[in-house]
């Protein structure tokens, strides 16, 4: 649940990244591109600048990450390299959009183009030195929920004695680890132990095909917290879970669940049900795409007779029929509505339809430990004020007395634009785990 600012600025950053990782040479050997390189790519006058890392020998392959701070993006692996001095060449798939790199190093430096659908622009980066290690322990991690299998990355304070920890729950566009190891380095760096790790592989998402359940997600991320607990360098008595957007319907299913996780934090979570987000979200964007208010009652309409469908059934047909006539509308392709009735198995297995009701006020008013809520004021994903109202009212029946919201001016879903976002959280954290400057 990204925006489409976002989303550019992530291939921008892909296909830099990919550059990078394609020169595979040194700064003294051409065949070896090992240590850090700094560069920067301009699309439509919009200047990018991103780290990338790598690590290789003449003989083996070659491995890259990409940083982009601005972006909230650390280490983040790069594929598909190829280095034939000078020449170099990647590819990476990102967003449904194929990103391509070509070009060539002279000496310390990389030159080249990136391009992929409309975006097409110059990246230059340079040889600085050799990569710098992390102040902290990285150990790859396994769990399990019932037979399903989970992998992650335990990021650990390099200080002596059990650590508090937070586990980071992903969001529904965010599965990899990666996609959230930025976060994670801030709380390490603080002395809070971050737990990042990949979604529950579904099968992916061809023909909209979404095979789980916020409550299936919300017993994985149980899993890890049975993980940690087990840890001889992890404090059982703090351990919190840290969710963006979709993770943030998930964490409270999870804290509500279980008498071991000692805060939460809300990160664009919404407060409201999978049907409203969907129908606040077709109705932005109609907006935003020049679509009249008449307009968007009808694809709200729409919106709400399938539901109606998946709630209690009715005549298919004359549901095809309305969706068939309604996908010849302007506004369809801008909107969420499916083009089939859905099927009885999708109904049983589908994410959105299986969680379509699904209120997450009913857990938020059994929480009672410490809660941090953070919102942006533009966000196009969630309806911020009507889930901050309702997520206060919950926690205040709960009987909650330790409930910070905050709704950031100017910020969106990834609430950018709001330099303060970063430290409140690590802050308001540190407070909670009893971690003092």
């Amino acid at each position: 649940m990204r925006s489409a600012r976002i989303l550019q600025a992530l291939i921008l950053i892909a296909g830099i990244s990919l550059l990078f990782g394609c020169s595979v040479a040194s700064p003294h050997a051409e065949k070896s591109l090992a240590g850090r390189w700094e560069g920067t790519a301009e699309i439509s006058g919009v200047k990018t600048n991103a780290i990338v890392d790598f690590t290789s020998d003449a003989k083996g392959p070659v491995n890259a990450t990409i940083s982009v701070t601005d972006e909230r993006l650390l280490a983040k692996p790069l594929i598909n390299v190829r280095y034939e001095p000078p020449q170099l060449h990647f590819e990476l798939q990102a967003s449904e959009r194929r990103i391509i790199f070509d070009g060539s190093r002279n000496g310390n430096v990389i030159s080249g183009t990136i391009r992929g659908g409309e975006i097409s622009g110059p990246l230059t980066l340079r040889y600085v030195g050799s990569t710098p290690p992390t102040p902290y322990q990285k150990e790859e991690v396994h769990f399990s929920n019932g037979e399903v299998e989970l992998a992650g990355s335990l990021l650990i304070p390099p200080t002596s004695g059990r650590h508090p920890a937070v586990i980071l729950i992903h969001g529904s566009s965010t599965p990899s680890r990666n996609d959230f190891r930025f976060y994670a380095d801030l709380f390490a760096r603080q002395g809070i132990a971050a737990l990042i790790y990949d979604k529950r592989d579904v099968g992916g998402d061809l023909g909209g095909a979404r095979r789980v359940d916020l409550r299936d997600l919300a017993g994985d991320a149980l899993a890890a917290v049975e993980l940690l607990k087990r840890r001889v360098d992890i404090d059982p008595a703090l351990i919190g879970l840290w969710g963006h957007s979709e993770g943030g319907w998930v964490a409270p299913i999870a804290a509500a669940q279980s008498k071991d996780v000692s805060f939460v934090i809300s990160f664009s979570g919404p407060g409201v049900t999978y049907a409203e987000v969907n129908k606040y979200a077709d109705a932005v964007r109609l907006r935003k795409h020049g679509f009249s208010d008449a307009d968007v009652r009808e694809a709200t309409e729409a919106l709400t007779r399938v539901d109606d469908y998946v709630r209690r059934g009715g005549d298919k047909r004359e549901l095809q029929a309305f969706l068939d006539a309604a996908s010849n509308k302007r506004w369809a392709s801008q909107t969420t509505l499916p083009r089939q009735v859905p099927s009885v198995e999708e109904i049983h297995t589908w994410l959105r339809w299986r969680s379509l009701d699904l209120d997450p006020v009913v857990y938020w008013e059994q929480i009672k430990v410490p809660v941090l809520i953070l919102f942006g004021e533009l966000d196009d994903v969630v309806p911020i004020h009507d889930s901050a109202n309702r997520l206060e009212a919950a926690l205040e029946h709960a009987g909650n007395k330790d409930v910070t919201i905050r709704i950031f001016p100017g910020a969106n879903h990834s609430i950018e634009g709001a330099p303060e976002f970063l430290n409140l959280m690590v802050e308001w954290t540190t407070k909670r785990v009893r971690i003092s400057d």
